[in-house]
């Protein structure tokens, strides 16, 4: 993965967890579902969306004679499947309890830059290959945005500094999460990082 796709890897991570935080539980017994239920249900959505939008993006690719000039017309191509594979997923039972207008407009954007990110740069390859990186890269976002969830959800317990709070802190936690997921990366691809 590109540098410029890790960041949007992680924009679309943190996008898709503080989006959901925004959410908190205020009473006990909570009468809304927590941030963690949020995220997990959006962040599944955003994997299916993703992983639908790279097959048809993979077929239309491969059997359909692109016109103009390729690198646009696959970067359009991806944004046209991902804005609508992530719409129809916005109708995905129990959308009214999990989802908020917030949350539904989240994803949209997530599945659209994840979209953008991977799709043109894994295009060369063989459909198996194309689509192993899609479902690894999907996977990948919808388990660190479970597990950064989880470390917001502890973070807002502890006593952290001032100046490492927010976006700092942010970044740190995130890419220690890709460094300890990063042997995925050897076991699948045969290279780290």
């Amino acid at each position: 993965m590109a540098l410029g796709s890790r960041l949007v890897f992680f924009l679309c991570i943190l996008l898709t967890c503080y989006t959901a935080e925004k959410y908190q539980q205020t009473t006990v017994p909570a009468k809304g579902p927590s941030p963690i239920a949020r995220v997990f249900y959006s962040a599944f959505l955003n994997y299916l969306a993703f992983v639908v939008a790279g097959i048809s993006f993979i077929l239309i690719y491969q059997n359909v004679q692109i016109p103009g000039t390729e690198e646009v017309i696959l970067r359009v191509l991806a944004g046209i499947l991902a804005l609508i594979f992530s719409g129809i997923t916005l109708f995905a039972p129990k959308n009214k309890k999990l989802l908020t207008s917030s949350l539904k407009k989240m994803m949209i954007s997530v599945v659209f830059l994840l979209s953008l990110a991977i799709f043109p740069a894994n295009a060369a390859g063989t459909f198996y290959e194309f689509l192993l990186q899609v479902v690894v890269y999907g996977g990948m976002y919808f388990i660190f945005s479970i597990a950064y969830s989880g470390a917001l959800d502890r973070m807002a317990m502890a006593d952290i500094p001032a100046f490492i709070k927010g976006l700092p802190l942010a970044i740190t936690t995130l890419f220690l999460f890709y460094l300890s997921f990063s042997f995925f990366n050897g076991v699948f691809f045969g290279y780290l990082f």
